[in-house]
């Protein structure tokens, strides 16, 4: 199946599967990272583009979201690199209906 931005995959079932930190997902061929602190839910892309850490191993700290490997931090919110200029994750769309999480990809 070909995405645009217009279409959301369902992901995930809010009410089997509870999430307090990182944890990964597979949409199709693409893996991610989703987490929840609080009342927000994130998607971001699961491995770091600086040396492929695993962001699901990765710790939420505040609205960051940190690589176990080196440390490096990135935005929950927007995906930009706060203390690594020049590093980015993609950030997906998510929509909760029923109690299904579905994602919107950024290609």
């Amino acid at each position: 199946m070909t995405h645009d931005n217009t279409v959301f995959v369902q992901i995930w079932d809010l009410n089997e599967a509870p999430v307090e930190g990182p944890v990964s997902v597979k949409v199709e061929d693409r893996e991610l990272v989703l987490l929840r602190r609080g009342d927000t839910l994130v998607a971001m892309d699961r491995w770091c583009p600086h040396q492929q850490g695993d962001m699901a191993a990765g710790r939420v700290l505040g609205r960051g979201l940190k690589c176990p490997l080196h440390g490096f931090i990135f935005s929950v919110d927007t995906g930009r690199g706060l203390n690594c200029p020049g590093f980015n994750l993609s950030v997906h769309d998510l929509n909760v209906k029923d109690g299904l999480v579905s994602v919107r990809l950024k290609h």
